[in-house]
C-alpha cells in the first residue's frame, strides 16, 4: 500500500517533524519497503540529519529512490558521493536564505521598519512603509492604560474580550497577544524598530504619548 508522508510547511533543516517521525517509526515496523524523495532537500537541508536518516534506512533495509537523481543507486560509492556533495550544496543554500533575510532584516529595521514582514498590531502597509491603523492604535492605548494601571495581562485580554473587541484575524484576545502588544512600546512610544543590536526610527509609528514613559 502506498502511503504519502508530508511534512508541509516545516523547515527541512528540522530534525523533529511529524511526518518524518511517522515515516521512521514504520520503517522500523517493517511497514515501508521502499522510500520515493521528491527531491533530496526535501529529507532535509542540513547533512547531518539527512546522513543519519540514510544510514538508518540503510540499516533497516529500505530502499530510497530520488526522484530528480532518478540513476540514484545507494551501493554506488560515485552515487552515494554525489548524494552527499549535494546535501552540501542543499545546506549552503538554506544558510544563504537566511543570511539574505537577515540583512533585509536589518535592512528594514534602519529604514524605521519592524524586522519581520508581519505588519505589527497598530499599523497597516502602505506600499513599502507602515501607516497608521486608526481602529487598532486605539486598542493599542487601551492595552497600554490599563497595564499601565497595573492590571494584569490576562485580566486586560478578558476586558477587550468583554467589549467584544477583537484581534486582526477576529480571533480573541489573550494574555499572550497582550503581552506581544506591550513589548513593543518602544515602538509605539519613540517609533524605534529594533532587530539585534540594529535600530530605527520613524516618528511617524508613534501611536503612545510621552506619558507612557514613566512606566
Amino acid at each position: 500500500m502506498d502511503r504519502f508522508y508530508r511534512d508541509e510547511a516545516k523547515s527541512g533543516a528540522t530534525e523533529h517533524r511529524r511526518a518524518l517521525n511517522r515515516l521512521l517509526r514504520d520503517c522500523r515496523h517493517g511497514r515501508v519497503a521502499t522510500i520515493i524523495l521528491p527531491t533530496l532537500d526535501r529529507l532535509s537541508r542540513n547533512v547531518r540529519i539527512a546522513e543519519n536518516l540514510f544510514y538508518d534506512f540503510e540499516r533497516l533495509g529500505v530502499r530510497v529512490l530520488i526522484a530528480d537523481m532518478p540513476t540514484y543507486d545507494s551501493p554506488d560509492r560515485k552515487d552515494v558521493m554525489m548524494r552527499q556533495i549535494r546535501e552540501v550544496i542543499a545546506e549552503e543554500n538554506r544558510k544563504d536564505i537566511i543570511e539574505r533575510r537577515w540583512k533585509g532584516r536589518r535592512e528594514r529595521v534602519r529604514n524605521g521598519l519592524p524586522a519581520d514582514g508581519n505588519v505589527a498590531y497598530g499599523y497597516r502597509r502602505a506600499g513599502k512603509r507602515l501607516i497608521p491603523n486608526a481602529q487598532e492604535q486605539a486598542v493599542v492605548r487601551l492595552i497600554f492604560e490599563r497595564s499601565d494601571a497595573g492590571r494584569e495581562r490576562c485580566k486586560v485580554a478578558a476586558s477587550l474580550n468583554e467589549r467584544g473587541i477583537v484581534r486582526r484575524n477576529g480571533r480573541p484576545w489573550t494574555q499572550r497577544q497582550v503581552s506581544a502588544v506591550l513589548s513593543r512600546r518602544s515602538l509605539y512610544l519613540d517609533g524605534v524598530a529594533r532587530y539585534g543590536e540594529v535600530t530605527g526610527h520613524d516618528e511617524r509609528l508613534i501611536v503612545l504619548s510621552t506619558a507612557g514613559r514613566s512606566q
